[in-house]
């Protein structure tokens, strides 16, 4: 057996992992209308009409709707209790729309254009035979707000009860801590709510949608969750579960479809090369040199699998092959691929002495170095402070952030480089707080903490005085309505790799 290939042992220790979740009943807090204006995000706020308790006072015939607010962002199933008025002599038949964002909860899914499935936007047309009844509906639902509206009914219905049963692998939040400001300790929450939202049977990346397990989200969720949860099975679980989704030749999967069974998803190169940083960081973290040392060999075999895509020179070729995703945006990805390469090398040689193979850790060093001198032989413009990515010497900011962090440059240089890129025009900038996560850990490793909070405070505290209280997949202040998938209601309003503000805050 190669090295590598332990994949039937490694999804039973998986599954000896699975959590049993927790669950809890939500009651909504108020009746709520939408609102459209200018300054609200997505030009859209929900405003209140009376206290949820009015609900039960009311009777609901055919054509009538309402709307509730849970008062935060929960993920589970709806449980109705329902009793009829008159006539009840027929089914009742509701319309159901669960929504994340004021705005989703608002719009007509009917001009939904985006190229994601249709059927990932939550919204039901569900009848109920037999009344009065109580009633648990099968279907996962990640909400803030629930809009019902009444299709077909005898006479009318009351709602007695309208609530979800909550569910995650952890219920409570930690509380902040104590020296944070009341803004900053605000983002935490909410940072912590989204983390607690995506930790269900695996980490996933978003409870409304994918619903999956993958690495990039992982590695970022297990950073927040060494800071918070400390939920470490639930951590090695899901690398269990990429690595025993690893194809034939050793190659783990960006991401995991866990049900009905476990599948390969898709590749995506750069978080191949993240299960190293992962592992490392986890074995670190529980001191479970075990896992380690079970997991290293298909730790190695990412970057061996990798390696083609690396020129005589030790730079990653221009038409290297692969999906990259580093972020959702368009620009040339050598550069960071140089730098996450680099990364994954310099992780691996840590992970290698941690577990006393000193001859692998000399080798992976070697292997970083090299890279990290073509980077800067080649690619680096000491004049300009920049780091010049693809045949045209593109500037973006993600390459120069993964150089930084892949540590080719000292913190002095670091500093001049994120500073000099800040002044070139039309230079991507980072769009998602996945990107926007890397830019924080690159300004600390300058030496620019104080821009490191500042930028918390300015973008994961944009989308709090917005009202958020989960952290969003997209968020580009100004462009309400950006989305990867054409459509801005697939997005997820709750997604795992926006947790990490609770890494620095605590």
């Amino acid at each position: 057996m190669r090295d590598w290939d332990r994949r039937a042992e490694w999804l039973e220790r998986a599954e000896s992992l699975k959590p049993e979740l927790e669950h809890w009943a939500v009651e909504p807090r108020a009746l709520v209308e939408p609102e459209f204006c200018e300054d609200a995000w997505q030009k859209c706020r929900m405003r209140d009409l009376a206290p949820a308790a009015a609900l039960r006072e009311r009777a609901f015939g055919g054509g009538d709707s309402f709307t509730v607010d849970f008062g935060e962002s929960v993920v589970g199933r709806l449980r109705l209790r329902m009793c009829p008025v008159g006539r009840n002599d027929s089914p009742l038949r509701l319309r159901l729309t669960a929504a994340e964002l004021p705005y989703e909860a608002s719009a007509d899914f009917s001009g939904y254009h985006g190229g994601l499935s249709r059927a990932w936007l939550q919204d039901e047309v569900v009848n109920f035979d037999i009344l009065p009844g109580e009633f648990v509906l099968p279907r996962r639902y990640s909400l803030r707000y629930l809009k019902i509206e009444i299709l077909c009914v005898a006479e009318q219905v009351v709602f007695d009860a309208v609530e979800v049963i909550a569910e995650a692998a952890v219920r409570d939040l930690p509380e902040p801590p104590a020296a944070l400001s009341p803004e900053r300790a605000a983002i935490d929450r909410v940072a912590l709510r989204t983390l607690r939202n995506c930790m269900q049977t695996v980490m996933e990346d978003g409870p409304k949608r994918d619903r999956r397990l993958w690495l990039g989200d992982l590695r970022l969720q297990a950073r927040a969750n060494a800071a918070s949860f400390r939920r470490f099975d639930l951590i090695e679980r899901s690398l269990l579960l990429l690595a025993a989704a690893s194809d034939d030749d050793g190659r783990v999967p960006g991401c995991i479809y866990t049900e009905p069974e476990l599948r390969h998803g898709n590749d995506t190169v750069d978080y191949a090369l993240l299960f190293a940083p992962t592992l490392e960081d986890l074995v670190r973290e529980t001191g479970d040199v075990e896992l380690g040392r079970d997991l290293y060999p298909l730790a190695v075999r990412q970057y061996e699998l990798f390696r083609p895509g690396i020129d005589a020179d030790g730079l990653v070729r221009y038409d290297m092959e692969g999906w990259a995703f580093i972020d959702w945006a368009a620009f040339d990805r050598q550069m960071p691929m140089q730098g996450v390469a680099i990364y994954s090398l310099r992780a691996l040689a840590r992970l290698a002495e941690r577990l006393g193979y000193a001859e692998e850790a000399q080798l992976r060093r070697a292997e970083a170095e090299r890279l990290a001198q073509a980077l800067r032989r080649f690619r680096y413009d000491a004049d300009r402070k920049l780091i010049l990515s693809g045949p045209e010497g593109e500037v973006s900011w993600a390459g120069q952030i993964w150089p930084i962090l892949a540590g080719v440059f000292t913190p002095e240089e670091a500093r001049e480089i994120l500073l000099a890129v800040e002044q070139v025009p039309g230079a991507q900038r980072p769009v998602t707080p996945y990107m926007h996560h890397h830019l924080l850990e690159a300004y600390c490793f300058a030496g620019l903490r104080e821009k490191a909070e500042a930028w918390i405070d300015s973008y994961w505290g944009g989308m709090v005085r917005l009202g958020a209280d989960t952290f969003w997949e997209v968020y580009v202040p100004g462009d309400d309505f950006l989305s990867p998938y054409g459509d801005a209601l697939i997005n997820s309003a709750c997604h795992a790799w926006s947790c990490t503000p609770a890494c620095f805050l605590r």
